[in-house]
């Protein structure tokens, strides 16, 4: 298999259903990183799915109490003009992903082993981790346990909410350096995500990379238009 190998982590959004359509996202993530990274094998890039471990969740009203899910409310109203998925549909899939990921030690843990199991079996050089995908990336690199082993290993995150005012209290905060080889962060102010602040971090393989794109109605959030931004192809991917 050639190199470099890279691990695809999705966001929020129920993305498990459609990742093998063709045309689909992980089809237009697949078709940018190969042309960027100069990859010929598909096997080289692999996703992974994590979908039906929420499946078994149901965030409600404690959780939310839990979490300031005023901010949620905030964007559904500021987004309620996209009528084409209902509530239910849009808070299953969006904001309760969020709330039960932050909130549920256990799923947590699953989501780290299962994480931990993708890194062993497919030896990735490159990990692109979109949104939720981010999240989860940091939760795991930045634990006590997880300190060694992944020198080689280079993070790509985008549309992250990790600098969010919602995510602070979650995560180890200030942000950390990662026991890594890079850790990239694509950043778009107009993300509107709660993924719109810079990571603020000074660390020798830490770099953020603004990839500025306001045409991704309605969000601006769209884990393909991150990665085929001209400056993380010039920034980013050109460097491997």
């Amino acid at each position: 298999m050639e190199r470099p190998r890279i691990l695809c982590i999705h966001g929020i959004g129920g993305k498990d259903a459609s990742m093998d359509s063709v045309p689909g996202w992980a089809d237009n993530w697949r078709r940018g990183l190969k042309q960027h990274l100069g990859i010929t094998d598909d096997d080289s890039i692999r996703f992974m799915k994590f979908d039906s471990h929420f499946d078994k969740q149901n965030a409600g009203i404690v959780e939310y109490a839990k979490f300031i899910s005023k901010t949620f409310l905030d964007f559904l109203a500021k987004r309620g003009r996209n009528k084409m998925i209902s509530i239910k549909d849009w808070m299953d899939d969006y904001p309760d992903m969020v709330v039960e990921y932050l909130q549920e030690t256990e799923l947590k843990r699953i989501l780290w082993d299962e994480l931990h199991a993708h890194i062993s079996s497919h030896r990735p050089d490159i990990i692109y981790a979109h949104s939720l995908g981010s999240l989860l990336c940091y939760d795991f690199f930045s634990d006590d346990a997880n300190r060694t082993g992944y020198e080689n290993i280079t993070l790509v995150t985008a549309g992250s909410q990790l600098c969010s005012r919602m995510i602070r209290a979650h995560i180890k905060s200030p942000i950390i350096q990662l026991p890594i080889k890079k850790w990239y962060n694509l950043n778009n102010d107009k993300d509107l995500v709660f993924a719109s602040r810079n990571i603020l971090a000074e660390y020798p393989n830490f770099r953020q990379v603004e990839t500025f794109f306001d045409d991704d109605w309605p969000a601006n959030h769209d884990g393909y238009k991150y990665l085929n931004h001209q400056k993380a192809v010039s920034q980013v991917w050109k460097t491997f």
